[in-house]
């Protein structure tokens, strides 16, 4: 079947360009009774071939061979580790063992230990460091680089494990404003940001503007989100922004320049709440998924986060609005090998319904380029 579903997908984009078999055979590199076989279902072609035909009708490789649906498969329940416990929508992994299929429950969020490129050996007084390198320096040229605060960094990274074996995905969680900063600086490939201007309402491309001017970037899709009051069930029962005013309650924050951080400032500033007078104001912490584990540890009784984080620690949730994620990337990454498979990434419809499913984005546009500066 997905065999066929290709095959209907390159004629109707051949149709669509309005070429005929013979040409895109000539513009691929393959004969035309190869080309006529693909279309009817009978032949797969390599990967090269399909390469070859994806960038002849101006289409991705995923678009074309991919299949963004989901195999729904039969399981036996494995040992639930860390307390966890396979329910209906909870996050499982699945491993074959003794010739079973076997589902093992996953916590949606949890500690540990992160593999490491390297170990610094000694600081120098320029800011460089001498590091003991764990990595080839093919292995270097192949990591990638982002700098953000969407928790589904660890999804694209897992995607791109998977299915681009050779290159490595590290997260560096930071602020949006940090983000922009790391990428005009020349210390991450990529920069996620939700900055929203207060004039126009729009998310991302004015503040992309203003830091970078001239300087050639895109601003890619990511996904949308729903970012909003995350607080611990029947925790002083807190449903609103005002709540946060009242006497006793505690709130964490995230740090200045966090979309969330300015989000907040926002709407206090409309309610005419000052700062200082919200208990636990001045307590940053740089993640959502950290927001959600003070409240969810009982240090704080609310905060503003992602909804993916509040469900991730059982916490219940009030929207406050929808907001764009964008990726911005300077042109001239573009060319890199780890880049260029993050934007083959994007573009995959696969990866786009697993973030969808995973996190409850809205990832219809997600790998659209929907600004260029410079």
């Amino acid at each position: 079947m997905p065999t066929i579903r290709a095959g209907s997908r390159v004629r109707a984009a051949r149709l669509e360009r309005g070429i005929g078999q013979g040409q895109l055979a000539a513009e691929a590199g393959i004969s035309r009774q190869a080309l006529s076989a693909i279309e009817s279902g009978a032949y797969t072609p390599n990967v090269t071939a399909a390469l070859k035909l994806a960038q002849a009708l101006g289409k991705t490789v995923e678009s074309l061979f991919g299949d963004a649906g989901f195999e729904s498969v039969t399981a036996q329940v494995g040992e639930e580790a860390g307390g966890g416990r396979c329910a209906a929508g909870s996050p499982v992994g699945l491993a074959r063992v003794g010739g079973k299929l076997v589902a093992v429950a996953r916590p949606a969020a949890s500690l540990g230990l992160l593999p490491a490129g390297g170990m610094v050996e000694q600081l120098a007084p320029d800011g460089k460091v001498r590091v003991a390198s764990f990595r080839t320096a093919a292995e270097i040229e192949a990591t990638l680089l982002v700098a953000g605060c969407d928790p589904a960094v660890a999804v694209l990274s897992d995607y791109l494990a998977h299915r681009t074996p050779f290159v490595e995905l590290v997260g560096c969680q930071c602020s949006s404003a940090s983000a922009l900063d790391c990428v005009g600086a020349g210390r991450s490939h990529v920069g996620g940001t939700h900055l929203r201007d207060p004039g126009s309402g729009q998310y991302n491309v004015a503040a992309v503007r203003r830091k970078f001017g001239r300087r050639p970037v895109m601003v890619v899709n990511f996904a949308r989100w729903e970012l909003g009051l995350a607080s611990r069930p029947g925790a002083r029962r807190i449903a609103a922004i005002a709540d946060l005013a009242r006497p006793g309650v505690r709130i964490v924050n995230r740090q200045p320049g966090s979309g969330a951080r300015i989000a907040l400032e926002e709407a206090i500033a409309e309610l005419g709440i000052e700062p200082n007078k919200l208990l636990g104001y001045d307590c940053e912490l740089a993640g959502h998924l950290e927001v959600a584990a003070e409240i969810a540890a009982g240090r704080a009784d609310a905060g503003m986060t992602l909804r993916v984080a509040a469900d991730a620690f059982g916490l219940s949730f009030t929207p406050l609005r929808e907001e764009r994620y964008d990726l911005v990337i300077p042109r001239r990454e573009t060319q890199s090998p780890a880049v260029k498979a993050l934007l083959e990434a994007l573009c995959s419809s696969r990866l786009a319904a697993e973030v969808s499913r995973m996190c409850l984005y809205d990832t219809t546009e997600m790998g659209k380029v929907l600004a260029e500066a410079g």
